[in-house]
């Protein structure tokens, strides 16, 4: 099987992905960890589907050398923040405003986005506020839509209607000229929400992109 790079958002850890590894045991996985609660892991994989949600698609096109099988986007962004060759990016004051507050409450502003994304009792107790704050400071300016577009492999995108996090139009727009598949009323936790919608998009998306057996690279 085609082997599997993970890689969660901000304010996650590698156990994001535990419901879709539970379903996926016929794959070769591993799981970036950015270190948010917990010690940093960076695997590295030779030509990986990655499998990337939220901030994690915009850290992987920064951090994760090609090429690349695939590339399966989930409730994801090259970038977060609006300017003015990104009109359907979210706010500016948005992200400011978490960045303002951070330093004093890291617990705080990390439970109210986590509550945001639809986990009101997240256990915040092994956070690591120094990389979590590195991260937040370079959410608010990464900007990865070109290498997106220079990307050599199939992509495609997951999206539910309902993310408050990632809006419908936002998504649209990031894979205009990919595919997209939005699920109706679902938010920005397709992977805890939904793994059997998320691990069906996965099974086929990967028939598509593993090349057949007699062609692999040596």
């Amino acid at each position: 099987m085609i082997p599997l790079l993970m890689v969660h958002g901000w304010a996650f850890d590698a156990s994001f992905w535990d419901p879709m590894r539970e379903r996926l045991t016929d794959f070769p996985i591993r799981c970036i960890d950015l270190g948010f609660s917990g010690r940093a892991d960076r695997p590295g994989l030779r030509r990986p589907l990655v499998v990337a949600h939220s901030m994690g698609l915009a850290w992987a096109l920064a951090t994760v050398p090609r090429p690349w099988a695939g590339l399966l986007a989930i409730n994801a962004f090259p970038a977060f923040t609006r300017t003015a060759s990104f009109v359907d990016g979210v706010s500016p004051r948005v992200v400011e405003r978490m960045r303002a507050r951070f330093g004093e409450d890291p617990h705080g502003v990390t439970a109210e986005f986590l509550a945001r994304c639809g986990l009101p009792q997240a256990d915040l107790s092994g956070l690591r506020a120094k990389p979590l704050g590195e991260a937040l400071d370079w959410l608010a300016v990464c900007d990865e839509r070109a290498a997106l577009a220079e990307l050599d492999c199939p992509v495609r995108a997951l999206a539910g209607t309902a993310d408050v996090i990632v809006p419908q139009s936002m998504s649209r727009a990031l894979y205009a000229r990919h595919d997209l598949y939005l699920l109706e009323r679902a938010g920005h936790l397709l992977p805890l929400t939904h793994p059997d919608w998320v691990e069906a998009h996965l099974r086929d998306f990967a028939a598509q992109v593993a090349p057949p057996m007699a062609l692999e690279e040596p």
